[in-house]
């Protein structure tokens, strides 16, 4: 040996790394390689009899310069791909999870003054004599300096570059996971708003991702501000992975930091940070979503990616609003969604081609008609504008394609439309818990209840914690006549938001069709004022044979303001065996119009009715599929 510390070179399958020349040779022919892709390279040889860990490899590829981690990542995917790896066959470099990496493949190391030297040094690495030589020569130092440049923009930059895709095949496989709510960290709890606002874009961009499941919003915002483990979080979504992270908004910018974490592990497997203009955000928002879905090596379509990557920029002032109007639209209260309604009109007025303002606007005015004082009649035209608007501007919005859905299932009794718009959204976005959730709605409405229990199945996949979704699953069992299986839904329902009276009548309403009526009456008066209340009572008490008294309640209902419950009376009224002043209730609402009578089809109070030749007229007013009078359409 000369003295020298280290071999001049090392050759390993068909390549040979010149190390004092920094050249990357294979079967002789030179491959083009970035400084600090062969510094990676060459300290992976050089500690390969161990693991060398992601800092040590930081700080002797890049010194004390402060790099990210996603620059030795895209080094080492970079190095992987010139070396001909597969990404189920690693043969020459190995990640060992939460460590590092190391070089695996037999080497063989020459010293420069060693008795092989000469033939250890290919003469296509010797100084170039010839013009073809010389040419190749300043060709592959080109190729050093557009990687050097290349490198040097990754280091700058790394913090708004996506990552390279992971490769280890050891990586635990992430098909489903939740994004936790993101701390804000402005100081300022006014900014709340935003943090839950980027929480739920994130959710959004990734859910549109048809191969991976994630939770909704609804779920996981349960776990704002708690101190549960992440496993237990997992454990408890059912997710492998968990996304975490802070936002901060300073002036015009804004700043995300996320991790992804193994849900059973607690393993941390990436992190990242992003910086932007606030004008760019929805671009942060897509680039983001597209980082992780590389991490975790889950399959993107063309469209999908397309469609992460289409974002375009926004008025700041007009986005602060859309973000304030979806705020105080989840908190479902009658002041709380007019101030909804009042933030998403600003901000379409700020930025008029805004379209998920204005798919916002249409949520917020259909959820008036429910929760916000509203009749559904009074809101029926606003909410229908705004999603019209919303589909002129993004035809490929599913949240507006949901909201033309609702309002053709909700208003027009169009089953055939709204059925193509649920369609049309989970076409867009596969995740969407809305269209999963309505569709099913709609499936139940008609009777084709597989297809209603499949979709609602998928609602409760996407948001395990919600006692909305719990409810309508027992409720489509129930107008299935699947009463057993009906129950533990709407317990877990209660189990979810204890105070639900609505929740405890639908328990009722599936005891009195078992007979068992001491059941039901205590249940609806654990629901208290909720409305149908009286109704509900007199139907139980006519089908346990007080017609007497199941009338007075009635009676007494009709001098109540606002008169009764129409379609709950109807229900009592055919307990009775009065078919004609349940037609008279029936007839009536279908003039009025409204989804108050969209389940009449499949109601099972309204069984004794389905003989009666009115019956089929009914269903055709409201433009029912016919099935020759069953009352319930074949799935």
């Amino acid at each position: 040996m000369s003295g020298q510390s280290r071999p001049s070179s090392y050759e390993f399958g068909p390549f040979l790394v010149d190390a004092d020349k920094r050249l990357l040779l294979r079967d002789g022919a030179a491959v083009p390689l970035a400084p600090k892709v062969m510094e990676t390279l060459l300290a992976l040889l050089q500690n390969r009899e161990r693991v060398l860990t992601k800092d040590e490899l930081l700080r002797q590829v890049w010194g004390d310069t402060v790099v990210e981690e996603g620059g030795l990542t895209r080094n080492v995917s970079i190095l992987r791909k010139t070396l001909g790896e597969k990404p189920d066959d690693h043969q020459y470099i190995v990640t060992v999870p939460a460590r590092g990496y190391r070089f695996v493949a037999d080497v063989r190391e020459r010293w420069r003054n060693s008795e092989t030297s000469d033939a250890a040094v290919p003469a296509e690495s010797a100084a170039p004599e010839s013009d073809a030589e010389l040419r190749g020569h300043r060709s592959v130092r080109r190729w050093w300096l557009l990687g050097a440049l290349a490198m040097l923009a990754v280091a700058a930059f790394a913090h708004v570059r996506r990552p390279a895709a992971a490769t280890d095949p050891a990586r635990p496989a992430i098909t489903s996971l939740a994004v936790l709510p993101l701390e804000n960290l402005s100081g300022d709890p006014t900014q709340d708003y935003f943090a839950d606002g980027m929480t739920e874009a994130l959710i959004g961009n990734l859910a549109r991702i048809r191969a991976l499941r994630v939770v909704s919003r609804t779920s996981v915002m349960r776990f704002k501000g708690a101190r549960t483990s992440l496993p237990e979080i997992a454990r408890t979504l059912g997710v492998d992975a968990v996304i975490e992270g802070s936002v901060q908004r300073t002036a015009d910018r804004v700043r995300i930091s996320i991790q992804l974490v193994h849900g059973s592990t607690d393993t941390h497997l990436w992190a990242r940070e992003y910086e932007r203009e606030l004008t760019d955000v929805l671009k942060l928002q897509g680039e983001v979503a597209r980082a992780v879905s590389e991490e975790i090596r889950i399959q993107v379509t063309a469209e999908e990616g397309a469609r992460m990557a289409s974002a375009g920029t926004v008025d700041p002032a007009a986005h602060q609003e859309y973000l304030l109007g979806r705020y105080f639209l989840w908190k479902l209260t009658k002041d709380d969604l007019t101030r909804a309604v009042d933030h998403f009109e600003r901000a379409t007025h700020l930025d008029p081609g805004y379209a998920a303002a204005h798919a916002g606007l249409s949520h917020a005015w259909w959820w008036r008609g429910i929760w916000g004082g509203k009749t559904l009649q009074e809101i029926e035209s606003p909410s229908r504008s705004a999603a019209r608007k919303a589909l002129e501007l993004d035809p490929r919005l599913a949240e507006a394609h949901v909201s033309m859905g609702r309002i053709k299932f909700g208003h027009d009794w169009d089953w055939a439309g709204a059925e193509a718009d649920f369609g049309r959204a989970l076409e867009i976005d596969p995740n969407n818990l809305d269209a999963h959730f309505f569709q099913a709605m709609l499936s139940m409405a008609l009777g084709r209840f597989p297809r209603s229990i499949a979709h609602i199945e998928r609602a409760e996949q996407l948001d395990p914690l919600s006692s909305t979704v719990q409810s309508a699953f027992g409720r489509i069992l129930y107008r299935a006549r699947r009463f057993d299986e009906a129950i533990p839904h709407l317990n877990r329902a209660l189990e979810l938001e204890p105070g639900n009276g609505g929740v405890h009548e639908r328990l009722g309403d599936v005891y009195d069709q078992m007979g068992r009526y001491a059941d039901a009456l205590a249940a609806y008066q654990k629901g208290g004022s909720a409305p149908g209340y009286g109704e509900g009572l007199a139907r139980i008490y006519a089908r346990m044979g007080k017609h007497g008294e199941a009338r007075r309640m009635l009676e007494d209902l009709k001098v109540r303001p606002g008169g009764p419950v129409r379609s709950k009376a109807a229900e009592a009224y055919a307990a009775l065996g009065d078919k004609d002043e349940a037609f008279k209730l029936l007839f009536a609402m279908a003039e009025q119009g409204g989804d108050t009578l969209n389940y009449v089809k499949v109601e099972p109070s309204l069984d004794g009715l389905h003989s009666d030749p009115r019956w089929q007229i009914l269903l055709r007013r409201m433009n029912f599929p016919m099935d020759g009078g069953a009352g319930v359409v074949s799935p």
